[in-house]
């Protein structure tokens, strides 16, 4: 995206183009959204005749700045038909700018909710009320998994088994160290306990792929609502719950242990799964598989800036959260191997 002034200019021009009275339309306020990994995100008022109203614009950054490279074009084909659905909770999606030309990169904007994220929420809450968010943490988890498939965009692949899905997942791992400038053990030991220590299959779903308490937005009713759906596939749902215990851990609090088995408890009786496929343990096979989606990614963008192919300040800091994630994984693999009877 282009400095604060320019990019105010054009958003103006942008809405003007969308209203009944264009002379009225006037940007009164435009503020950068920081920390995201992957979309240049800005928050921006807007008045006219009829009132005031606020979007999030979701922009690609410039090349070589993103950790995640998603498509803006598959992500607004797919917030519409969520929207359209009515199952899931989300901010409207409200115009798409596909080409770059008005926005100066492709951009989607949603409205914005007037709702803090569940991170700064639940921070400001007596602990008292996780348990509470607990469980519509579980039953959102829920909504996005029973969510009808074939209703979604045709770019959205469906797996041909349970299995093929799995080792793919599992591939990752494989491909991203052998096309990596340095080898990591790492990568192989997780690559190897995860093929010899599968868990009992469920049938593939819609999965978020991002799904955390830090893209999920508290109404004042106390609803949620869901954010950030470029990462969104068919797989197993499980590592939705999996990602979630992940990030919990960089961006605390976790809201699913003080739900406690309740937490498991309403996620089985909402999906029809059993308690031998969703329970704890099994979470901990799922943090590991889960992280794929996003540190693998990592590594291959810290391939480019040894090779001196970015100078993103993104993909540099997130240099730190490696060994970090590593430590977050050895302990899932180390209980889950307890739980089960040790490593195989």
């Amino acid at each position: 995206m282009t400095d604060t002034t320019e990019q105010t200019s054009r958003l103006e021009v942008f809405f003007r183009k969308r209203s009944d009275d264009p002379d009225s339309v006037k940007v009164t306020g435009y503020e950068p959204i920081t920390g995201g990994y992957s979309r240049a995100m800005a928050r921006v008022w807007v008045s006219d005749a009829s009132g005031d109203r606020a979007y999030v614009v979701r922009s690609d950054p410039p090349p070589g700045q993103s950790i995640l490279d998603t498509d803006r074009t598959e992500e607004w084909a797919l917030l519409n038909v969520l929207q359209e659905s009515g199952h899931i909770p989300m901010p409207a999606p409200r115009w798409f700018d596909p080409t770059g030309e008005e926005l100066g990169s492709p951009s989607i904007v949603v409205d914005m909710l007037d709702a803090p994220s569940l991170v700064s929420h639940s921070r400001q809450c007596d602990e008292s009320e996780h348990e509470g968010f607990a469980m519509r943490f579980s039953a959102l988890a829920a909504q996005v998994h029973t969510f009808d498939t074939s209703t979604l965009p045709d770019h959205i692949e469906v797996p041909e088994s349970w299995d093929s899905y799995i080792d793919s997942r599992i591939q990752k791992w494989v491909d991203a160290e052998q096309a990596n400038v340095w080898r990591n053990s790492m990568m192989r030991l997780i690559a190897a306990w995860l093929s010899a220590n599968k868990p009992p299959p469920v049938p593939l779903t819609f999965v978020h792929g991002d799904f955390q308490i830090a893209n999920v937005l508290v109404g004042k009713d106390g609803s949620f609502s869901l954010i950030d759906w470029e990462l969104a596939h068919i797989g197993d749902p499980r590592e939705d719950i999996g990602w979630a215990a992940l990030a919990s851990v960089t961006q605390p609090p976790d809201l699913i242990a003080p739900g406690g088995e309740d937490f498991y408890r309403q996620y089985r009786e909402l999906t029809g799964l059993s308690e031998e496929q969703v329970n704890p343990t099994i979470t901990d096979y799922f943090i590991v598989l889960a992280a794929v989606s996003v540190f693998v990614p990592v590594i291959e963008q810290l391939a480019f800036v040894a090779r001196g192919e970015t100078t993103a300040m993104m993909v540099a800091y997130m240099s730190n959260a490696v060994a970090g994630m590593h430590e977050v994984m050895l302990k899932a693999m180390a209980r889950y191997d307890e739980a089960t009877g040790g490593a195989r």
